[in-house]
């Protein structure tokens, strides 16, 4: 795969019955790479006060490897119905392609939902 420019900028989206999820990455010198997110609840009645999630992306070939905050079994506070997270930074790190493929996956009350994140850009 190609590596990113300098100063690139990607917003991944996707949304199923409940959640709406849209994850940003910024490679600043094409070797790091920022993350961040907001997942919102968007199901009927009342949002969940906590969720879990991960976010997971694919990476030449290899297994799914999630490199954001939120792995499964850790629950996250949401505010109105909203979750803002900022992922991680990493250097020298496998850097996300425009055209990558991203899963989220979120749980909430003993329920789950996976869903594709596309590059909405």
């Amino acid at each position: 795969m190609s590596g990113c420019a300098n100063g690139e900028k990607y917003s991944f989206s996707g949304s199923d019955e409940n959640w709406s999820v849209v994850y940003t990455v910024e490679v600043s010198d094409g070797v790091e790479q920022q993350t961040s997110g907001v997942i919102e609840y968007i199901g009927e009645g009342k949002a969940p006060e906590t969720i879990d999630y991960k976010i997971e992306y694919k990476i030449e070939q290899s297994d799914y490897q999630s490199y954001t905050a939120g792995d499964r079994g850790e629950t996250s506070p949401l505010k109105g119905g909203v979750l803002k997270f900022e992922g991680t930074t990493c250097g020298n790190c496998a850097i996300i392609q425009k055209d990558e493929e991203i899963l989220a996956e979120i749980g909430w009350s003993g329920k789950s939902e996976e869903m594709a994140l596309i590059n909405i850009q």
